[in-house]
């Protein structure tokens, strides 16, 4: 498509009701934010929004955040994630090569366990199971699950509910097991970057992110400035980060964007996958808890590092987790990059055999 189609695309899209359904969104996300951060919430700034738009949406209040305004953020956390890196990083680096093929190995093994749950636990049908299960982008999995003959509204549902219970779950482990308390706020001694670095990593970014997306890389937004921040941190060139209040302002649009998924859900499709779903989320958690373990003591790696780098959320938001509470973000960043690479690669896969399975029983139930 020209770039001129894409831009009045874009334009057509900006309609009284994109921003009556963001402002919606973002403003119960910062009346739950602010309500979170005065209770001293753990990870206030994302937990506060995510449950306040739940509730809400629940309410059948229609809001929404557009895809295209997180891109946006997904880029600022990528800078963030960045500069995390030190020259130091690669000397830790050394090690995670074998993690990261046990992450590609947990990858299919907890999939065919959830898979299973879903299917012969939860009644679903095999191809609303698979990507129910597969802990992949929420919308990818919607498509290439409806392709493939499932319930295109149980997938979104399930998954949606995985990211929420997992992105609740993470401050709470942290918490139980270290005692820490995540929030969003780092040393309080960081430097912040100039106007000139900012400039600078903003335009470095932009051009790596185009770059990716023309190589078709998952989280295109988030790798490519994730790399051109690292690369610009490791080297020298530029030796701050971004201020504090655009981690907060990070936190608070996906916080709102995971919990504004659930407006117009009816009540009781709802309570009738959720509870299939917290069950389906103990076994990952328990699951998730064994294979981090062992890897942390065959790796000699952080526990808690290791745990929210194979903990199957949402890669942005679990590299915020790692962010907020200072653990290895880098480590954390890399390994979901790895896992959503997985399924980008093997997940079309398995949505055209079953798509063939699922015609060939259409065919023999038509004679």
């Amino acid at each position: 498509m020209p770039a001129n189609s894409r831009f009045d695309d874009f334009l057509a899209g900006l309609t009284p009701r994109f921003f009556r359904l963001l402002f919606t969104a973002l403003f119960i996300g910062l009346l739950g934010g602010l309500a979170a951060d005065y209770i001293a919430m753990p990870l206030a700034w994302m937990m506060g929004p995510m449950l306040a738009t739940f509730i809400v949406a629940l309410m059948r209040l229609p809001m929404a955040i557009p895809m295209k305004f997180r891109a946006v953020i997904l880029g600022v956390i990528g800078v963030f994630l960045g500069g995390s890196f030190t020259p130091d990083t690669f000397d830790h680096a050394a090690r995670w090569p074998a993690s990261m093929i046990a992450v590609l190995l947990y990858v299919p093994v907890i999939t065919a366990i959830v898979t299973w749950f879903y299917a012969k636990i939860a009644r679903l049908d095999p191809a609303t199971a698979l990507f129910s299960a597969t802990p992949g982008g929420l919308t990818p999995m919607v498509v290439l699950g409806a392709a493939s003959g499932g319930n295109e509204q149980e997938i979104a549902l399930t998954q949606g509910l995985r990211v929420l219970l997992l992105v609740m779950s993470a401050p709470m482990i942290v918490l139980m097991i270290t005692g820490v308390v995540a929030n969003s706020h780092g040393d309080g001694d960081a430097v912040i970057m100039t106007l000139n670095e900012g400039l600078l990593t903003a335009a470095c970014a932009l051009v790596t992110i185009l770059v990716f997306r023309r190589l078709r890389v998952p989280a295109a937004e988030m790798t490519g400035a994730m790399l051109a921040s690292a690369t610009l941190h490791i080297s020298g060139v530029v030796e701050g980060n971004l201020p504090e209040w655009l981690m907060d302002g990070s936190l608070l649009i996906l916080g709102s964007a995971i919990g504004s998924r659930f407006a117009g859900v009816k009540l009781s499709f709802l309570i009738r996958l959720s509870g299939y779903a917290i069950l389906a989320t103990i076994v990952i958690l328990g699951f998730t808890g064994l294979v981090s373990y062992g890897v942390s003591v065959w790796l000699d790696l952080n526990f808690m590092a290791v745990l929210l780098a194979f903990a199957p959320g949402g890669v942005a938001e679990m590299s915020l987790i790692a962010l907020a509470l200072n653990i290895e973000p880098s480590f954390v960043a890399f390994h979901h990059i790895v896992r959503i690479f997985e399924i980008v690669l093997f997940a079309p896969m398995l949505a055209k055999w079953l798509q063939n399975r699922h015609l060939r029983k259409t065919l023999q139930n038509s004679d």
